[in-house]
């Protein structure tokens, strides 16, 4: 029994002996680590600044004296200019040791990525285009465009092949389409191609093909007929062809062009002109004031429509006009605006060059509009 007690005690023994070599060890590296720490950070403690946000040239010349500074990393930030801090190691406020090494993460400012061409894509693709690009759609814009189709693309801000910043945004303009509206086109035939060339530009209006036919009546690069017709209802952009005079020259005009402009190869004096007989005047129509047409009505009765008829009816006004050139046969109206309203007081189908004379009523502060194919051409006051 005491031979057990003395191994029971033993055992106790050696448990304290190595419990206490433990802590001795635990207590020894904690004093020994204590005693280098403060044999490598040698001085008093210095607080870290706060570098962020800084360029690198600031931090240098604001860093204390036995701060060493190195860059620890280079990153885009859209945020941060290029050159400047965007974070630190140590943070700021952190107490060290004299000669402490800083690590700087410097700023590379915003990724440059180049702009694509987005003209005349559609506005899918060109989103797509962006997004490929590290870019951003930016404003949009709509203009009526006959050029180019409706939701295409016409421009772009900033062009394409320049450099913006990633996630930048890209401004476009976007067609509409052609607005459709028409107005009628003015009449060319007399003035010189230059001056035709130039009111096209000015109204919006293409420059078609340029013919030219011999006629030695006329004077040379002087504008004979145009397509569409003279005071024909066309749209912005439209496209106008114009039939020149060669003088003595021969012309280019194909027979098939001539048709075009409306204009036919002069015929034998022997055979009546086939579109001469379809350009005759037809006989007036005459109009009452509510609108009704009747064909009843004797022409030289009201109206003397080239006709040679001078006689004027009491309480009337002789007004006449003279059909423009270069165009067949077409509708012409006379419309009396008046404060009674709106009347229609003529309407007849008249050639190139003729003389309309109409007896319109001399009513108070009336004025004359006279339609061509139903497109406005001039207002007159009644006198």
């Amino acid at each position: 029994m005491a031979k057990k007690e003395s191994c029971l005690l033993i055992l106790i023994k050696m448990t304290l002996m190595i419990s206490l070599l433990l802590a001795g060890g635990i207590v020894s590296f904690f004093y020994l680590r204590d005693r280098l720490n403060e044999y490598f950070n040698r001085g008093e403690n210095i607080e870290v600044p706060d570098f962020r946000g800084k360029s690198l040239s600031q931090v240098l010349k604001d860093k204390p004296p036995d701060f060493i500074i190195e860059t620890k990393d280079e990153k885009y930030d859209p945020q941060i200019p290029k050159d400047h801090v965007i974070s630190q190691d140590p943070e700021h406020g952190t107490k060290v040791k004299p000669n402490k090494k800083m690590f700087l993460t410097i700023s590379l400012g915003s990724k440059q990525v180049e702009v694509p061409e987005l003209s005349g894509k559609s506005s899918r693709e060109s989103t797509v285009a962006l997004l490929n690009a590290q870019l951003n759609e930016g404003i949009r814009a709509y203009i009526f465009s006959s050029e180019t189709p409706r939701e295409r693309i016409i421009a772009q801000s900033p062009p394409p092949s320049c450099t913006q910043n990633a996630k930048g945004a890209v401004d476009l303009l976007i067609s509409l389409g052609s607005s459709g509206l028409k107005a009628p086109l003015p009449n060319f035939v007399g003035k010189s191609l230059m001056s035709a060339k130039t009111s096209l530009a000015s109204l919006g209006l293409k420059e078609g093909k340029i013919l030219y036919k011999k006629d030695p009546n006329h004077a040379k690069d002087q504008v004979l007929s145009t397509f569409p017709s003279p005071f024909d209802p066309v749209s912005d952009g439209y496209s106008i062809d114009l039939l020149v005079s060669s003088g003595n020259s021969p012309g280019n005009v194909s027979a098939s062009e001539l048709k075009r402009f409306e204009i036919s190869e002069p015929q034998s004096a022997s055979t009546p002109s086939q579109s001469s007989q379809s350009a005759a005047i037809l006989p007036p129509r005459i109009l009452l004031p509510e609108g009704e047409i009747t064909e009843d009505t004797p022409a030289n009765e009201t109206v003397s429509a080239s006709s040679g008829n001078d006689s004027q009816k009491p309480g009337t006004v002789p007004q006449t006009f003279e059909m423009p050139e270069g165009f067949m046969a077409k509708e012409v109206k006379f419309i009396l605006i008046s404060r009674e309203g709106r009347a229609v007081i003529y309407t007849g189908v008249h050639k190139p060059n003729d003389h309309i004379k109409v007896d319109v009523p001399n009513v108070p502060e009336a004025k004359l509009q006279i339609y061509i194919n139903n497109i406005p051409i001039e207002e007159r006051s009644i006198q």
